[in-house]
């Protein structure tokens, strides 16, 4: 009886300890899957204070027009920032202040006998402590259709505006659509390139074959209306572009676009890559290499 009792009490503790490696075993996949998920991580100190600022900031009151527009579908790009979401009260601030001048652009479109395209919006990031933000109008009295917004002190404003970059026609000519619109599906991308944590915005354009695009930087990081169109420098040339064909993306280091020969014509001419990095001393863009 004391053999079997025995028998009884080594089964029992291998027992208990197989389940107590099993609980071991669960806990050490469990802390696996948590660390190497990014949707359970905390969030950044950045997103957590504009947050808690949105939370003590009350909703503006924004004037309705009879007037409705609606913004372009974009697929806005982000490299190396944090956006915040659409549906943040911030963001959607942003939204409905980018509607109300939609509105106002396109009665001073149609009192203009000019087709009113709509526009197209970046991403809110965060610009040091301020979250920023660009639009791209069809259309402008004024030609200033491309808008910088800052948010500060609890509402959003127009930091700065700019009119065409040099190289496209005039966005105020009847009927013609400079920036890309939404039969394309692409939004303004924003990205940090430039070393400094600035963001840089790019507007995609519309051109017969291709999307060019502009890029809007700032020319001093120590003030939020320095924004102006970035200048690229081709390979032996002193003469900028502030259009950059074609279809530029942003990539870690800088930014990477198309060039054609237009060899024995555009349409059948050798396509070549051109690579871009950002000169911090001039706050410029230089062709690397081809």
């Amino acid at each position: 009886m004391a053999r079997r009792s025995g028998n009884r009490l080594a089964s029992g503790t291998k027992v208990g300890l197989a389940f107590v490696l099993a609980v071991v075993i669960i806990i050490i996949v469990t802390l696996i899957i948590v660390a190497t998920n990014p949707s359970s991580a905390p969030a950044s100190s950045a997103s957590n204070s504009i947050n808690n600022d949105a939370q003590s900031v009350s909703n503006t009151n924004l004037s309705k027009s009879s007037t409705t527009t609606t913004p372009i579908t974009t697929k806005a790009s982000v490299v190396a920032f944090a956006a915040i979401a659409p549906s943040n009260p911030i963001a959607q601030k942003f939204q409905r202040l980018v509607a109300l001048i939609s509105n106002q652009e396109a009665k001073a479109a149609s009192s203009a006998a000019v087709n009113y395209n709509q526009y197209i919006v970046s991403s809110v990031v965060v610009d040091g402590h301020t979250p920023v933000a660009l639009a791209a109008f069809s259309y402008d009295p004024n030609s200033l259709n491309v808008k910088i917004f800052a948010y500060q002190s609890g509402s959003w404003s127009v930091v700065k505006q700019l009119g065409a970059p040099s190289g496209i026609t005039a966005p105020n000519a009847a009927n013609h659509p400079w920036m890309v619109t939404d039969k394309y599906g692409h939004g303004i991308a924003v990205a940090n390139i430039t070393s400094d944590g600035a963001p840089t915005f790019m507007i995609p354009l519309l051109f017969a074959d291709n999307i060019p695009g502009s890029f809007v930087i700032q020319s001093s990081t120590t003030s939020l209306r320095s924004w102006k169109y970035a200048n690229f420098y081709p390979l032996g040339s002193k003469k900028p572009l502030e259009v950059l064909g074609r279809n530029p993306v942003f990539t870690s280091t800088g930014v990477v676009s198309q060039n054609d020969d237009c060899n024995p014509d555009c349409a059948s001419g050798h396509v070549t890559n051109q690579s871009w990095t950002f000169d911090a001393s001039k706050r410029d863009f230089v062709q690397t290499h081809t």
